[in-house]
């Protein structure tokens, strides 16, 4: 069961509250608004993109995508990248990319900078789908921490966007949840022991003093990493118009309203944006809380989740920590996440299940354009309490540096959704005629994109290219890393559905 789900089906949400929450869930999440809170990830905007496009949007593309985030971001470099050059000259470019604010505005430029798989999850994996595919799963997202350092450093983009590996600290306060965690690591390192070699739990007095979590029944510690995610998305774009400037195109500022399908052939699809119309051979929907308002097929099975986010002065006697390690402190209720930049600012999250209704308030809420009082009042005192007074310190200055909103993406069964849309997905007729282009969905990435993300978007790329015969012939093929739980299929869109009513006991009645 997804954690959505599990919250809806719990005895404390009124049924007035899950009713409207599942009226939400199913519901258009439109475009992204223009009125947004500020992230602090976006306060000094790329050169290369802090003014609106005065380029002519581009007529025709083969591929365009919808969507500017690090999603996004793998998929064009991926295509770009691995495509084969066709002997003509074209005259249009290859892929084009389209925002409808300004580039990574959205969920990407407004997560916590997080790096992170605690594998608490495979046990959970291992009694549903077997042992072998819960070490697939897991291979794929531990793959994301080193593949996202190497890209950095590939691009020189290390220093930038201060990406560094640290050592995850994930803190429990409570016997209870403490024993559930020691479990889960034992079914970890039991079934995946070469991959585990690094995670190591501590309890009670053997909790380092360093750590500054003497108030913390135990601690499980692990690798992880921590980035600046916009400067990480846009410093791959920019190397992309710098290494493509005649393939690649970027457009912020350019909403897309419409879609159609129609008979050409070769570019089957009329993308109407703001700014004019564009025909493509393919198109790609990396709009993640969003991909419901131009995929109706999707709408409640993938569904925006809104969440919250601050940047924090540190507590005079905390010791920076941004180079060692980075947190999840987990209550009996819910759980919130924290790294430290190298300049010293907490960037600090969660509190979701101190919003209204225990969080049910903020399921189905796409807009960013505002903040829950219940989520602020929690963050902004968690830090001194989680670490202890004495330990934490008076602070100096603002001991809140920034506060805001972005929506996240959560589908029914608790997977992404990566792959070919079929019609009854699109609400939109098939191409016609051989060597057709198609509509694609990379979305849905559960509050944990740092480590989904990236690799969804290069496994997409690459089927694709597939798809059309447009490999080069020193690209790997090989996709069978990718796990068969992530894809879309006929099977999945019919039955990861959300109930649209539940009974007041939390039964559902419609499946």
């Amino acid at each position: 069961m997804s954690v959505v789900l599990s919250m809806l089906t719990s005895a404390a949400v009124s049924p007035t509250e899950r009713q409207r929450a599942l009226d939400r869930i199913h519901s258009d999440p439109g475009i992204p608004s223009d009125a947004t809170t500020s992230s602090f990830w976006l306060q000094t905007p790329h050169p290369d993109f802090a003014q609106k496009s005065s380029k002519p949007l581009p007529t025709e593309a083969d591929v365009v995508i919808i969507g500017s985030g690090i999603t996004g971001a793998s998929i064009a470099r991926t295509l770009l990248q691995n495509r084969a050059k066709s002997s003509s000259t074209s005259s249009h470019p290859a892929v084009v990319m389209l925002e409808a604010r300004d580039i990574c505005s959205g969920a990407t430029g407004r997560n916590g900078g997080h790096i992170l798989e605690t594998a608490d999850e495979y046990a959970e994996f291992a009694d549903a789908f077997g042992e072998e595919s819960a070490r697939k799963i897991l291979r794929f997202r531990l793959a994301h921490l080193r593949e996202t350092l190497s890209v950095a450093e590939e691009l020189g983009l290390t220093e930038a966007t201060q990406a560094r590996k640290v050592q995850f600290l994930s803190a429990y306060f409570g016997e209870e949840p403490w024993k559930a965690a020691v479990e889960r690591l034992r079914r970890f390192k039991e079934g995946m022991p070469e991959e585990s070699a690094e995670w190591v739990s501590y309890e009670g007095s053997s909790i380092p003093e360093e750590f500054k979590l003497s108030r913390a029944t135990g601690v499980v510690a692990g690798p992880a990493g921590a980035l600046w995610p916009y400067k990480f998305v846009t410093g791959v774009l920019s190397r992309l118009l710098s290494d493509y400037p005649e393939d690649f195109h970027v457009a912020g500022h350019t909403a897309v309203q419409a879609i159609h399908s129609g008979n050409d052939s070769n570019n089957p699809y009329k993308i109407e944006t703001c700014r004019g119309t564009i025909s493509a051979k393919h198109v790609i929907h990396c709009t993640n809380a969003h991909v419901g308002h131009l995929v109706p097929g999707l709408r409640g099975r993938i569904f925006p989740v809104r969440g919250q986010m601050s940047a924090q002065t540190p507590g005079d006697k905390f010791p920076l920590q941004a180079t060692k390690h980075s947190w999840l402190f987990n209550y009996d209720r819910g759980f919130d996440y924290l790294t430290q930049l190298p300049t010293g600012q907490m960037m600090f999250g969660g509190g979701f299940a101190n919003g209204e209704g225990g969080g049910v308030a903020d399921l189905g809420i796409s807009k960013d354009n505002d903040m829950s009082v219940y989520l602020d009042i929690h963050l902004s005192g968690a830090l001194s309490a989680v670490f202890g007074h004495e330990s934490w310190g008076p602070v100096q200055g603002n001991p809140i540096q920034a506060m805001w909103t972005g929506n996240m993406s959560f589908s029914t069964d608790g997977f992404p959704w990566v792959g070919r849309l079929s019609t009854s997905a699109t609400g939109r007729s098939e191409p016609v005629g051989e060597n057709t282009g198609s509509e694609w969905v990379c979305a849905a990435f559960g509050g944990e994109g740092m480590v989904q993300a990236w690799r969804c978007g290069k496994a997409l790329g690459m089927m694709i290219l597939k798809q059309d015969d447009q490999l080069v012939p020193t690209a790997d093929p090989d996709l069978t890393w990718f796990p068969e739980q992530l894809l879309v299929s006929e099977k999945r869109i019919s039955e990861a559905e959300m109930p649209r009513s539940m009974s007041e006991t939390g039964r559902q009645s419609n499946l």
